[in-house]
């Protein structure tokens, strides 16, 4: 069995909003998802579990790559992906809801926003990059270790 964690940032979104949590995507934003998913479907037929932050511009990059993209057994929100939450709290989250019993290859997805993005993937590999808005960082995780490896990082202009 091998674990795949999917870090996504949402795609880019409109610079007004009455308040942060309310920003919606752009249409750029819209179609950098739209990419996003399509190249994911490339890569995998489902991930057993997403988690989403609860602002609207990362529940809309959820929602287009569930739409378009891989099929989503679980989808929760969690309240540690905003902005300025705890890199080492979400990802223990992450890791510790974890099965280990599969024999199956289990693929997770988060989506989430810069800075935490660049935190989450620092906290399991080590390497802190900036990430393009519905930009997609691969990890290859070792629960045993509660590590990982980045396999692949690639911004939705890369995808083909």
């Amino acid at each position: 069995m091998a674990i795949y964690l999917y870090i996504v940032r949402h795609g880019e979104a409109e610079s007004i909003a009455a308040e942060d949590q309310l920003r919606v995507l752009s249409e750029h934003g819209r179609w950098e998802a739209k990419r996003t998913a399509l190249w994911l479907k490339t890569q995998l037929g489902q991930f057993q579990q997403v988690y989403a932050s609860p602002y609207i511009r990362a529940q809309q990059t959820k929602d287009i790559i569930i739409e378009r993209g891989p099929d989503a057994l679980d989808i929760d929100v969690i309240v540690d992906l905003i902005p300025e939450g705890d890199p080492k709290v979400a990802m223990d989250f992450v890791l510790a809801s974890i099965d280990k019993n599969t024999v199956d290859d289990i693929n997770i997805l988060c989506v989430s926003h810069m800075p935490l993005v660049s935190y989450l993937i620092g906290e399991i590999t080590g390497y802190t990059p900036i990430m393009a808005t519905a930009g997609v960082a691969k990890i290859k995780i070792n629960l045993d270790k509660w590590n990982g490896v980045l396999e692949t990082l690639i911004a939705p202009e890369q995808m083909l």
